[in-house]
């Protein structure tokens, strides 16, 4: 019997990569939590406007273009197969979570429009802490039962699927804005909490 070495796991998975772009999706939920504190904490409405496009844009491309394309479109696909999920299916309450987020997102851009902050604040709050919770029983429930679930085959059809959206899109492309976008917002933060 052969061994498995970690590489060889991690290039079987298939929600390893979703969940690396998890964990960006984190960084930028507690990064725009901090800004929304600032900014009730020192009536800076004006750098929580200026930045919220920034969020906002963030998770119109990468959260919801990319990274939830690739598990609606793709992965939820392959797990509505009859058997992949033997105990329980949780596909519909993810489902509902991404939909409550767009709506939050709307929400956001209306108050954006109208310079709402409170709305906005609100909705973006309530974004953070819906995808926070749903990120977490992703991780924890969903995405083992897929990779317990799904057949290599099936495994190797989907993240060749995979492989056509990020080239698409531009993966690397789109990971290097988003991470240097990151590092800016944050260190624009950063400039005024010291001021």
């Amino acid at each position: 019997m052969s061994v498995i070495n970690l590489k060889e796991l991690t290039d079987m998975q298939v929600t390893h990569e979703l969940m690396n772009e998890h964990q960006l999706i984190l960084k930028y939920i507690d990064l725009m939590k901090r800004y929304i504190n600032f900014s009730q904490a020192n009536g800076e409405d004006n750098l929580l406007f200026e930045k919220a496009q920034d969020f906002v844009d963030f998770i119109k491309v990468f959260a919801d273009s990319y990274h939830h394309v690739k598990e609606e479109d793709m992965l939820f696909k392959y797990l509505q197969t009859p058997g992949v999920l033997s105990h329980c299916n949780p596909l519909p309450a993810m489902l509902s979570d991404h939909e409550q987020g767009r709506i939050f997102v709307q929400n956001m851009t209306e108050a954006m429009s109208s310079e709402n902050k409170n709305n906005f604040c609100t909705n973006a709050s309530n974004y953070g802490q819906l995808m926070q919770q749903h990120i977490m029983k992703e991780d924890n429930i969903l995405y083992p039962m897929a990779e317990e679930g799904l057949s290599d085959d099936d495994k190797i059809a989907l993240k060749n699927e995979y492989k056509q959206i990020e080239e698409q899109i531009d993966k690397q492309h789109i990971w290097k804005k988003f991470q240097e976008k990151h590092l800016e917002l944050e260190s624009c933060l950063n400039n005024k909490v010291t001021e």
